[in-house]
C-alpha cells in the first residue's frame, strides 16, 4: 500500500512540475489567419444505381454468418 502511495505522490510531484505548478493558461501561441475560399463546395454526385450498389454492398456485409 505505502508503494501505490509513494507513486501517487511522484506522479503527482511531475504533474506540478509540468503545469509549473499554477491554475492560470498561458497562451504562448499565435492565432492562425483566416483563410477565405473562393471555391464552392461541391456535392457529391449519387444516382440511383449508386444508391442501389451501395444498399446492396451493405446488405451482403451484414448477412455474413456470426462465428461462434
Amino acid at each position: 500500500m505505502k508503494k501505490v502511495f509513494l507513486a501517487l505522490a511522484v506522479v503527482a510531484m511531475f504533474s506540478f512540475v509540468a503545469c509549473n505548478g499554477n491554475n492560470e493558461a498561458q497562451d504562448t501561441t499565435a492565432a492562425p489567419e483566416a483563410t477565405v475560399v473562393d471555391e464552392p463546395v461541391q456535392e457529391p454526385a449519387c444516382d440511383e444505381a449508386t444508391a442501389e450498389t451501395m444498399t446492396e454492398d451493405a446488405a451482403a456485409e451484414t448477412e455474413a454468418p456470426v462465428a461462434e
